[in-house]
């Protein structure tokens, strides 16, 4: 029987249990450094619809120049909420470009639409006008005056020389003096005379038709004097010396549409 042999024996403590698995541990952490395996961060995903958004975002500050761009304010905004739509994960890219492209859009599309509707409302309050001193004019009895008005500004005579002796001077002139005097709508201003009230029958309707301004006010009398209701369109245009002018079309009573706006 041996007793010597003991002497090989060793039992590890629990200190030396746990050193040895903090080793172990550092071991394997320096076998995954060292063959490459690191743990790498989840790269954020790309959103291209936040781009866009700024994109349209910045186009939308023409629509203060032009009325056709006030779609783009409503594009950008699109996009904007397409970019900005719930995510997993780390956050997106263009997420915050998206945030930009919207406020833009929303800045330009207001200052748009609002410069849209001052000029609507002053080109409103102009052709009232116009049109109230081409009503004065007949009913003042200058025909020749309110002829002028019915052509462009660049072909209309001189107010200072004498418009009567040039109309009376040219026979084909003459005949469209003549047409004019015996018009309908005209001769009802002059039953009424100078100073006579009319007023608005429908608020004044400006719009936008084939690269320039147009509008259409309807006059009425408020005493029932007159059952004639009178319809006139007129056209806005810029001089040459960046001037508006307004332009007398068309008199006549009115005539109701029988197809609507947006049809035609």
């Amino acid at each position: 029987m041996r007793v010597g042999s003991t002497s090989n024996l060793i039992v590890p403590l629990p200190d030396d249990c746990e050193m040895t698995n903090e080793r172990d541990e550092e071991t394997m952490l320096g076998m995954r450094l060292g063959s490459g395996f690191e743990l790498e961060e989840e790269t954020p995903p790309l959103r291209v619809s936040g781009f866009i958004c700024l994109i349209f975002g910045l186009l939308s500050g023409f629509c203060i120049i032009f009325k056709a761009m006030l779609l783009m304010p409503i594009v950008a905004v699109l996009f904007g909420l397409i970019a900005l739509r719930k995510y997993d994960g780390p956050r997106p890219a263009g997420t915050r470009v998206a945030c930009v492209g919207m406020f833009l859009s929303v800045a330009f599309g207001v200052c748009g639409y609002t410069v849209e509707m001052m000029k609507h409302a002053t080109l409103g309050r102009q052709a009232e006008e116009f049109a109230g001193q081409y009503m004065e004019l007949i009913a003042l009895g200058h025909d020749e005056h309110a002829m002028e008005l019915q052509k462009e500004w660049y072909n209309r005579l001189s107010t200072d020389m004498n418009l009567a002796d040039h109309y009376l001077s040219d026979q084909r002139i003459a005949e469209q003096l003549v047409q004019f005097k015996t018009d309908a709508v005209n001769r009802e201003l002059k039953r009424r005379g100078s100073g006579a009230e009319w007023t608005l029958e429908q608020p004044t309707d400006v719009y936008y038709q084939y690269g320039q301004e147009h509008a259409e006010v309807v006059w009425s009398d408020p005493s029932g004097d007159s059952e004639m209701k009178i319809q006139m369109f007129m056209d806005y245009k810029i001089d040459s010396k960046g001037m508006g002018q307004w332009q007398m079309k068309t008199v006549q009573p009115l005539r109701r549409r029988l197809v609507a706006d947006s049809v035609l």
